[in-house]
């Protein structure tokens, strides 16, 4: 293969690992907002503790809240498939600190694999760029026909 073609394939590899490396980025984000979302919930499942028949600010989205009585410490946790089902307070905290567990570990897979992308392509780089200038003195040598 001469240096034009192992150019044209390292350019090609390079752009491709960095796109992988752009949607990992992307995952990585939306994975911090679920985990953002589940500290969230688990704070708020947290706080009712000891609030059944006391009235208290319940979220309602945008900065916006409604008074409430809390009947019971029981929550309703959707399960998928738009299926909710109602848990003690106790099941809830530890059903979103297992959720958050597998978020976190998610996000430090996806971490590692971004890491090692990012390394390739700074170990690849500057072949690629070497072979560049290479191509580039090459076509000014050669005089015009």
């Amino acid at each position: 293969m001469d240096d034009r073609q192992r150019l044209e394939q390292m350019v090609t590899e390079l752009n491709q690992l960095q796109q992988q490396g752009e949607t990992i980025t992307q995952q990585i984000e939306q994975l911090n907002m679920s985990l953002n979302d589940l500290q969230s919930a688990e704070g708020a499942v947290k706080g009712i503790e000891g609030a059944v028949g006391k009235e208290t600010l319940i979220p309602i989205g945008a900065g916006c809240f409604v008074t409430a009585e809390l009947k019971s410490e029981d929550i309703i946790v959707g399960v998928g498939s738009e299926v909710a089902i109602k848990r003690s307070r106790e099941e809830t905290v530890e059903t979103l600190k297992n959720d958050k567990e597998e978020v976190q570990k998610l996000i430090s897979s996806l971490t590692e694999q971004l890491q090692k992308i990012n390394d390739y392509i700074a170990q690849k780089r500057p072949e690629a760029e070497k072979l560049m200038q290479q191509q580039q003195q090459m076509q000014q040598q050669v005089p015009p026909m």
